[in-house]
């Protein structure tokens, strides 16, 4: 597959690190417009600190495939890994992250739990687990490192494919079925007494935020991650006068943020994920402080 900072190096006159940075750059930008999307489902479901838990348990699984020892002889390309050793990581972190997703879905909608505990458990059990696993393995806990804090210059030439079609599907299916998804994650109980399929839309959402929340772990890392998920929609909410209006503003802010991040990140010679993270915030701050203004 023909990297995509090859593709559009005709372009790359706006932008004097394209040949270097491409891939990192389109990366960041899908990945900043898919993951708030699910942060306006955990805002809906008021389980916001579930992402990073579901994040860190992908770390666990992808901590327990680096400590199988195969991905360890993957050749690194840009600072990201090749070869079969990182689509064994992203098996093994998937898998780990889809059954977080989908156990505690289901957990919320078969009793009004908020699962703030268990959601505490899996961060702190997951982390320090992970950091067992490795404590022994060559290089193990410098990866892990780069996994928990970020670093988008992680991306490699398949990234920009695979966060494309997470964008495509994740769009497509919150535009094909907006008012179901909306009885699910405010009213799950409600909507099965109606006839929806609350049961198929838990393993669906849990399935796709464990293989989203695997890929943009590792193509920028766990901070990156929860922060593109949780922090743009803290912004739009503020912003917006209506949930449509949210689920519009929400990528657009994260991708924006996402774009000024990496060209602040470049110019200064600063780590993007770090930078898009603090201009995340920066912007939920500021939208806050508008909305104070606007109700004195």
């Amino acid at each position: 597959m023909a990297p995509v900072n090859g593709a559009l190096a005709p372009q790359s006159s706006w932008w004097p690190a394209w040949d270097l940075f491409g891939d990192a750059l389109v990366t960041g930008l899908l990945l900043a417009i898919v993951l708030p999307w699910f942060g306006v489902l955990l805002v809906l479901r008021q389980q916001l600190f579930l992402a990073a838990a579901i994040g860190q348990a992908a770390n666990a699984g992808i901590a327990a495939a680096m400590a199988g020892g195969s991905a360890f002889t993957a050749v690194h390309v840009h600072g990201g890994v090749a070869g079969g050793g990182r689509w064994w990581w992203f098996a093994s972190g998937a898998l780990a992250a889809m059954l977080t997703a989908v156990l505690a879905l289901r957990a919320l909608s078969a009793r009004q739990s908020t699962l703030e505990a268990r959601s505490a458990w899996v961060f702190l059990v997951g982390g320090a687990g992970a950091m067992l696993v490795l404590a022994e393995a060559p290089h193990g806990l410098q990866e892990l490192q780069r996994l928990f804090l970020s670093s988008l210059l992680a991306a490699g030439p398949d990234d920009p494919w695979l966060a494309s079609a997470a964008v495509l599907v994740v769009g497509g299916w919150l535009s094909a079925r907006p008012r179901q998804l909306l009885a699910w994650a405010l009213e799950p109980r409600t909507a099965a007494a109606h006839g929806g399929a609350v049961f198929g839309h838990d393993v669906l959402v849990g399935a796709l935020l464990g293989l989203v929340f695997t890929h943009a772990i590792l193509a920028t890392g766990l901070m990156f991650t929860f922060g593109a998920t949780v922090l743009p929609v803290l912004a739009a909410r503020e912003l917006a006068s209506s949930l449509r209006s949210v689920v519009l503003l929400a990528p657009t802010i994260g991708a924006l943020g996402q774009a000024l991040a990496f060209a602040v990140a470049h110019r200064a010679d600063l780590p993007p994920g770090q930078v898009a993270v603090v201009v995340f915030g920066a912007v939920a701050l500021l939208a806050r402080g508008l909305r104070l203004l606007r109700s004195t």
